[in-house]
């Protein structure tokens, strides 16, 4: 990857997912990720967060550092665009690599 990767990178869980991961030392896929870990930057959280967990009453914003993942990082478009998303490709972001863990309620941040 030729492209300069932020410190950090965001990743969103269920609140049970994230339970999972606490046990299993590794984050736990959410319901998006078939084939590959799906990551945001900064600047896209928040439009992720209302586009795919709009409707979910609590889940978990974790703040990742990508030099920790295990697997291949890659920036990619998606698919019929022109935004550019971070995916991890074979591998898992491990528990070590958490810097923050924020439960977000969509009436409320806590």
């Amino acid at each position: 990857m030729n492209e300069i990767v932020p410190s950090c990178l965001y990743k969103i869980v269920s609140v049970d997912g994230w339970a999972a991961s606490k046990k299993d030392g590794r984050v736990e896929p959410s319901k998006f990720d078939e084939t590959f870990n799906h990551l945001s930057t900064a600047d896209q959280l928040e439009r992720i967060c209302t586009k795919y967990w709009g409707n979910v009453p609590i889940f978990v914003v974790l703040t990742v550092d990508p030099t920790k993942f295990v697997g291949a990082l890659k920036l990619e478009t998606n698919p019929g665009g022109s935004s550019k998303y971070y995916h991890l490709y074979d591998g898992h972001i491990p528990l070590d690599a958490v810097i923050d863990a924020q439960t977000i309620r969509n009436d409320i941040a806590l």
